[in-house]
């Protein structure tokens, strides 16, 4: 169980003013609270049950929290459904205590019938007022909604004119990301940044990292300043990965800080990164990086991050589930996930796939439609897949025999891209059998 806030009385009560002074500046930045939660309890998960304390405490950016979290991803059949209802409830809640995002929740909701019966008319009271105190970010959501912002051309509008010259940094970074070349692109994000967008400032940052790695680390710091959860987990996975001999890293000025580096991620991942969550899942199965193997700990993560809709992360879930790592076995499920997650694009799931298919977990084996998945994967670019079809050519299924020749030529093919690793798993498989991999 996560450190409940009772036993860190005083963190939780400067996590409460934290809550309290973003909601009176009608900020959606969450990450200054889950700092608090993290130095307190060492737990990237504590901050869902102080955020459930405070929202039953009234704290409206709790309340915020805890509704969006529910409302993100409601099945259709599901959209008047009484969990979903009351989560509406809770961010009306949050909206009429005077919270700005809040009320663009309640937009969208009344909007498209989510916990509540469509009401556009209501639905244009709650997103006018949030435009009225709420700050750039309502205000950049109404030109959207409103059809005024939808693309780069749209930046000749009186109204768009008119909230870049109030410094709105989210209308410019939005054109930067319409904008239909690189200059263009480029002249855009920089005006972003001058105004403050973060997401400029890593973008910017990206584009740097090769010619001018001093500018790039500026301005990825500039950003991790803004709370940017991409910044964070981008210099989080330099310092703990990085090699502190490249030259990138010389110039830079960066040193390897496992530490620092860790906790950079660990924030990351709950302020929204989903890639934080899949770095973090495979570091706790792993037990890497000095942090202890914990495979119920490496499962929450990957669900957390296929909640954000990371097909890599429900890939790894579904496979864990499969084989019972960290959870139930539930083969089923994790057969339903990784198929999911395949359809979604992730080599790994349709990896994962072959072997259920070839192991016969959760299904009858049958080798040969694994031998099409794994064509399937190779194809998408996974030459892992090669050396699998590798191995089982090399041991033989149903009615045809074992085929070294053919194998060697699987392994040559995943060579193009592997070199000698493609050797080294061919070897490994063959001593050890296939063991699916997270």
């Amino acid at each position: 169980a996560a450190p409940s806030p009772a036993a860190h009385a005083e963190a939780y009560n400067d996590f409460k003013e934290k809550l309290k002074t973003q909601a009176e500046k009608n900020l959606y930045d969450f990450c200054p609270a889950m700092e608090t939660v993290l130095r307190a309890t060492n737990d990237e998960f504590a901050a869902e049950a102080w955020m459930e304390k405070a929202a039953k405490e009234g704290l409206p950016a709790a309340k915020q929290y805890v509704a969006d979290r529910r409302l993100i991803h409601v099945r259709r059949d599901q959209l008047l459904s009484a969990p979903v209802r009351a989560a509406y409830k809770m961010v009306r809640e949050a909206a009429d205590a005077g919270y700005a995002p809040a009320k663009v929740n309640v937009y969208m909701c009344l909007k498209n019938g989510v916990g509540i019966e469509k009401n556009e008319k209501a639905a244009d009271k709650y997103i006018l007022e949030a435009c009225k105190d709420g700050g750039f970010i309502p205000r950049f959501k109404w030109l959207q909604l409103s059809g005024r912002l939808q693309s780069f051309s749209d930046r000749e509008r009186p109204e768009v004119k008119g909230e870049i010259s109030r410094g709105n940094d989210h209308v410019a970074y939005y054109l930067a990301m319409q904008a239909p070349s690189v200059p263009e692109r480029v002249e855009w994000l920089q005006q972003a940044a001058k105004l403050g967008n973060a997401e400029a400032m890593y973008a910017l940052s990206a584009m740097a990292s090769a010619k001018d790695p001093k500018a790039s680390l500026e301005l990825l710091r500039e950003a991790i300043k803004r709370h940017s959860s991409e910044a964070m987990f981008t210099l989080g996975t330099v310092l703990t990965e990085g090699n502190p001999e490249s030259a990138v890293m010389k110039e830079a000025g960066l040193e390897h800080n496992d530490v620092l580096g860790r906790h950079l991620i660990r924030i990351a991942s709950m302020t929204g990164s989903d890639p934080a969550h899949y770095w973090l899942g495979h570091v706790y199965h792993d037990g890497a990086y000095g942090v202890q193997k914990d495979d119920s700990r490496a499962f929450r993560h990957f669900e957390a991050g296929m909640a954000d809709g990371n097909a890599a992360c429900e890939a790894s879930m579904g496979l864990m589930q499969l084989m019972g790592l960290g959870t139930e076995k539930n083969e089923r499920e994790g057969l339903t996930h990784l198929n999911l997650a395949a359809n979604a694009g992730a080599p790994q799931a349709v990896l994962a796939l072959a072997y259920a298919q070839y192991a016969g977990a959760g299904i009858p084996a049958q080798p040969k439609e694994a031998i099409k998945t794994l064509q399937e994967a190779a194809a998408m670019g996974m030459p892992e897949a090669y050396v699998y079809l590798a191995y089982i050519t090399a041991k033989g299924y149903d009615n045809t025999l074992p085929d070294e020749r053919e194998a060697r030529h699987w392994v040559s093919l995943a060579g193009y891209d592997m070199k000698e690793k493609a050797q080294q798993l061919y070897d490994k498989l063959m001593a050890e059998g296939w063991k699916p991999q997270l």
